[in-house]
This record gives C-alpha cells, sequence and structure tokens, in this order.
C-alpha cells in the first residue's frame, strides 16, 4: 500500500480498536502482515498520524496534563508510556523559546524530555517488550483516543507561538520558597492520621496563603508602576464519582481566594480563572481539601436506610457538598479577616488593586466561558449533610495575623 492508502485507513482503524468492535481484528491484521521494509512504512505513517492528532488536541485547547490527565480515566495504564513519547516526539519541533512556561512546567511535571530522534513504533514497542501486534493495538488505541477528544477553552498560546513577556514572568522568583513552604504543610496534613494536627497544618497554610497574596497585592499597589493583567486560568480534573460535589469544594475554595471557576462534569474537569499567583495558591489548597475530604467521607462509612437499603451515594454526595460550603464559609471569613487586619495607611492603595484584577479576571472568564449556566444540586440525604459539615467543622482555617506594610 502506499502512504496515502494507510494514512486513509487508520481514522477507521484506530475508531474500530477503540470502540473493540469486531473490525478490529482486520485492520491489525491488514496493518501487521508487512515484512520488515513495509513495516517501516507503517511505522512512518502512524507517527505522522499521532503527531497530526496530537496537534489538533492542543488546537483544540488541550494541554499535556489535560491530555494525560484524562487518558488515565480512559485507556488502560500501558497507553500512557506512548501518549508521553508521542508528546515528546512532536515537541521536538519547537524550540523552548516559541512554547509558554506553563506549558514547559507541564511537560517537566509529566517527566517528558525531548527526545533525539522521532517516534519509531518499532523500536518504541521493543523498549516496552511488546510485540508487533500489541505495539499496534496500543497505537491505535491511543489514535481513537485522540480522535475523540472535544474542545476545550484554550488556556495558553499553541506551542509555535511567540512568548509574551507577561507569560515569561506571570509569577516572581521569589514566590518560590513560600509557595514550598505551602506545599510542605499541605503534603503534611494530607499524610497526618491526626485530626487536629491536619488542623494546625492547614490553619497554617491557609495563614501563609492569604498574607502572602495581600502582600503581593500591596507591591502591586506601586502608584510609579502600572498594574499588569496577570490573568490566567488553569484546570484540576477531580476524581469520580461525586463530580459535582468535589467542583464545589474547588469553587468554594477558588472564591475565597479571588478565582472563579468553570465545572465540565462529563469531563470530570474544573477550570479555575484568576490572577496567576491566585490560581496556584487555590490549586494547592483546593488540591488538598479535595484528599482530606476524601478521607473524612470514607471515615464516615457507608449509609444504610430504615428499610435496609443502601444510600451510601446520596450520603456520599451530601456529604462532600456540605463540606464544600462549610469550608468556604471558614475560607471566606479568613480572607475578609486577614485583608481587614491590613494597616489603614495601606489599605486604601489595597482595594484599588484587587478591585482591578477583579475587572481583568472577569474579562478573562467572559472571553474564555461566554456562555456558561448555573446549576444547582439538590440534597437528598440529611445525615450525610450532617456528617460533612462536621467533618468541615475540623478544617479550622481561620486565621488573623496582620499583613505588615
Amino acid at each position: 500500500m502506499s502512504d496515502q492508502e494507510i494514512l486513509q485507513l487508520l481514522p477507521s482503524a484506530s475508531a474500530a480498536v477503540a470502540l473493540d468492535d469486531g473490525r478490529a481484528d482486520g485492520y491489525l491484521a491488514r496493518l501487521g502482515g508487512f515484512d520488515e521494509r513495509d513495516q517501516a512504512q507503517v511505522d512512518r505513517c502512524l507517527q505522522a498520524f499521532l503527531h497530526g492528532l496530537i496537534r489538533s488536541a492542543w488546537e483544540r485547547g488541550w494541554t499535556p496534563a489535560d491530555v494525560v490527565q484524562h487518558a488515565r480515566r480512559k485507556l488502560e495504564p500501558a497507553v500512557e508510556p506512548l501518549l508521553l513519547a508521542v508528546i515528546a516526539s512532536e515537541h521536538r519541533s519547537y524550540p523552548d523559546s516559541a512554547i509558554d512556561p506553563r506549558w514547559l512546567d507541564q511537560l517537566a511535571d509529566l517527566g517528558v524530555k525531548r527526545p533525539e530522534s522521532a517516534l519509531d513504533l518499532t523500536n518504541w514497542g521493543a523498549d516496552q517488550r511488546l510485540g508487533r501486534y500489541l505495539a499496534l493495538h496500543t497505537a491505535l488505541a491511543l489514535a481513537g483516543f485522540l480522535q475523540t477528544l472535544p474542545g476545550l477553552a484554550r488556556l495558553f498560546p499553541l506551542p509555535g507561538t511567540p512568548v509574551s513577556a507577561r507569560a515569561a514572568s506571570a509569577v516572581p522568583a521569589s514566590s518560590g520558597k513560600v509557595l514550598a513552604r505551602i506545599r510542605a504543610l499541605l503534603a503534611k496534613a494530607e499524610g497526618t492520621d491526626f485530626p487536629e494536627e491536619a488542623e494546625a497544618l492547614s490553619a497554617k497554610a491557609q495563614e501563609l496563603m492569604a498574607k502572602f497574596s495581600l502582600d503581593r497585592a500591596l507591591v502591586d499597589a506601586d502608584p510609579e508602576l502600572d498594574l499588569p493583567d496577570d490573568s490566567g486560568a488553569r484546570r484540576i480534573w477531580v476524581e469520580t464519582p461525586y463530580v459535582s460535589a468535589k467542583a464545589q469544594l474547588v469553587g468554594a475554595v477558588a472564591s475565597a481566594n479571588r478565582c472563579r471557576t468553570v465545572s465540565m462534569e462529563q469531563l470530570a474537569v474544573v477550570t479555575i480563572v484568576g490572577a496567576e499567583l491566585d490560581l496556584q495558591l487555590t490549586e494547592l489548597l483546593a488540591t488538598s481539601l479535595l484528599v482530606q475530604a476524601n478521607r473524612a467521607m470514607l471515615e464516615a462509612g457507608k449509609h444504610v436506610g430504615h428499610r435496609g437499603e443502601s444510600r451510601t451515594r446520596s450520603f456520599r454526595q451530601s456529604f462532600l457538598m456540605a463540606y464544600a460550603q462549610r469550608i468556604g464559609e471558614r475560607l471566606q471569613r479568613t480572607t475578609e479577616a486577614t485583608q481587614a487586619a491590613v494597616p489603614e495607611v495601606d489599605a486604601g492603595r489595597l482595594l484599588p488593586v484587587l478591585s482591578k484584577r477583579e475587572e481583568q479576571v472577569d474579562a478573562l472568564f467572559t472571553k474564555l466561558f461566554p456562555d456558561t449556566v448555573v446549576r444547582r444540586t439538590r440534597i437528598t440525604n440529611g445525615a450525610g449533610w450532617a456528617a460533612g459539615l462536621t467533618a468541615a467543622d475540623l478544617a479550622h482555617l481561620e486565621t488573623r495575623r496582620q499583613v505588615p506594610r
């Protein structure tokens, strides 16, 4: 077959493998039944096909972290190494200077490094100790998955496009030490088996977050400097089930930190929009509280109705929604108290900055999500709601330390 014939065959073959329908084996036999020279031709066409699909994903708003997170929910674990190899191979064509720093951070977090050569399926299969059939099956399963990705709001510039100075310096380098301290505190809060210790660690982390955010705002309040628009967005992929309740918890944390959220329940993803520093702080705390909420939910056990029927699902859904509401109330009080503690001489400079940032965040939110719909969720289990409120009360996050000038 010619390259053109193989490329025309691949979309149908990958769809068949992804759907696991009766045509899959026929396609695999047809593509895999070649000698060594023709295998190289198939590999070359598959590489071009996968590169085109991953580039199409970027153009539809996906980022490397998004694709990997979604793949972990939809594909077998054995497919992830090939996905990472495809991402790495496709990125060989872009210089680092033409990739947004936040995009590069995602690649680093995923362990994706620039390879010396483009992807070769035969060599990749040998490295993974896969035979020809399994290597082809894995590649076609990945292609079928990539073909089905819906469109998302684009958060970063596409790789290969000029990087703005704003993107390159969105968060000051001096933020690293404070963020590292916050991460360490939250990691300890997630790891401890003692509620009192987790409470103290989370409270200290929130204290640092609130103080650090306002300190940065006071720096930006310099009348001799124009306030830059550093509003941006990032996504948090939550674990199923109870996606809507977990999204409300992320939303509660975001709201207390001057950010806004949109949830796509069918994908189990929440997008946060805010100033870059507030985004980082929101992501850190929301991710930690999701872990703590899940642990508290499991410790609350299962729930059985008066007639012996299982009501665990409604109990846990209500539990998490109550947890989100109470955490949101506590975080909001902490934010307000921290801001109220700002010395009067600085308050006059601080408020215009916060107001301007809110305008910038609202403008970006409207640009990314012009057609959002507010949904209401019904509480169906009173016991779960009460248990969730009690669990959230253990996460005492209210602090009142004064922000220094």
